[in-house]
């Protein structure tokens, strides 16, 4: 565990307590009159770890160990801030304690290089090993570790592995110090982990982040830059990013309904009377270079923005297909569904033209008629009106003047779209003027 300017202590083992209990034999007669306090010091001695005087610690450094590849017990290695002095001691000696400082070096893998100080601290000027041999009252003890002040991210580095029409792929290279140690028995070099984390954004920011590295991003449709934030476990950031060109491409469109709501006519949105004219606006992403537009059976486009109109009876699916020829991704949309109901033709037989705006004109019921003709006759066989068009109706005039109440008689003739659809009505109307 990394532990912040904190001290590294090694404890006694099991053979240290031995030497300790045989110690205390000596001294003392094995009789039933000491057997208490036997048992007592045995207590102790399983339950209380006993510490070695040796100990290295520093104030404000980022402590770590080492992980040598051989069985060599791992050392504390001491990172400083680079502005900082790198100062570390010697501790839980006696005041008579002499101390001995030794310098590694990593040519003939040696921990024999003598320093100078001679004191429990020692100010390290240069990076790397050091070994300190403390006498401590007849007894010798030692410990090595390492020190550094220059860990850095030096540059952040990003590629694009792979990329195709649904992702792009990519991953950060980064360049950092490098905090080299040499494992004591062999000389087997080895490095501090970093301990690098990554944080992954996008610019325009998007709905994607991404902590890790190796990443993969949806493929985007339009350009954009890939960013990453990377840490180290001393406090260290750095920033790196890249721009793409955007190759995929997301097939979207928006409709305009042309035809008029109009009155008595069966008709809603794109379900109902034929004609259902329609203009079909491209809202694709990306780089498109083609459209291909599908009404279901009822034709295609190539227009970015076609005007289609439905007019067989049947459910038609449309659909847009957007190809980017370039890097020949393309995209199908989802489906829009237009329903054109087969023809109806209704006639009441009643109206009542009294200007209340509630049945004021004779007029038909109706749905996808393509042809029309219609005449109302008076009692006396006298046209009153005429019309080809199912969406205007008779107000009740004769001739500019209204009309007397009573019973009209029609004769209607119609055609729907599809084959087959044909309509003959006549019948009689009652024209009711009310109070």
């Amino acid at each position: 565990m990394s532990i912040l300017g904190a001290s590294v202590t090694q404890q006694m083992g099991l053979y240290g307590q031995t030497l300790l209990i045989k110690e205390y034999f000596v001294k003392n007669s094995f009789s039933m009159i000491n057997m208490h306090k036997l048992f007592t010091f045995l207590l102790f001695c399983v339950f209380v770890p006993f510490s070695v005087s040796a100990q290295l610690s520093a104030d404000g450094a980022y402590i770590v160990e080492t992980d040598y590849a051989s069985t060599v017990e791992n050392d504390v290695v001491f990172c400083f801030p680079s502005t900082s002095t790198m100062t570390i001691r010697h501790e839980n000696a006696s005041a008579g304690a002499v101390y001995s400082w030794y310098r590694y070096d990593e040519e003939n893998n040696s921990w024999s290089n003598p320093l100078t100080e001679s004191s429990a601290q020692l100010t390290v000027l240069s990076p790397g090993g050091y070994r300190v041999v403390v006498q401590d009252g007849g007894r010798e003890t030692e410990e090595r570790c390492w020190v550094y002040n220059s860990q850095a991210i030096r540059s952040v580095s990003l590629q694009v592995v792979y990329d195709d029409c649904y992702g792009v792929d990519l991953e950060a290279s980064v360049d950092r110090v490098p905090l080299v140690y040499y494992d004591p028995l062999d000389g087997t070099e080895g490095t501090v982990d970093y301990n690098l984390t990554y944080s992954w954004k996008t610019t325009p920011a998007g709905d994607e982040q991404h902590i890790g590295n190796p990443v993969s991003f949806d493929a985007p449709y339009e350009n954009v830059s890939y960013g990453v934030t990377v840490a180290d476990r001393f406090g260290n950031t750095a920033e790196g990013s890249i721009d793409y060109s955007a190759i995929a491409v997301k097939a979207e469109f928006e409709v305009e309904n042309l035809k008029d709501t109009i009155q008595h006519e069966r008709h809603s949105e794109t379900e109902g009377s034929a004609p259902i004219e329609i203009r079909f606006l491209d809202q694709s992403s990306g780089k498109v270079s083609a459209w291909q537009w599908t009404f279901g059976d009822a034709g295609q486009s190539v227009q970015q923005n076609p005007l289609f109109v439905f007019s067989e009876a049947g459910t038609d699916s449309v659909t847009l297909r957007v190809v980017n020829r370039q890097s020949l991704c393309e995209d199908l949309s989802e489906p829009f569904i237009v329903v054109v109901r087969e023809s109806e033709l209704e006639v009441p037989n009643v109206f009542t033209p009294n200007g209340d705006g509630v049945n004021d004109e004779f007029r038909v019921a109706y749905k996808s008629i393509k042809n029309f003709n219609m005449v109302v006759y008076s009692r006396w066989g006298r046209k009153v009106f005429e019309s080809s068009d199912p969406e205007r109706g008779w107000d009740g005039k004769v001739g500019g003047k209204i009309g007397a109440p009573g019973v009209y008689f029609y004769n209607i003739s119609a055609q729907g779209y599809n084959e087959g659809e044909s309509y003959s009505k006549k019948g009689a109307v009652h024209l009711i003027r009310g109070k």
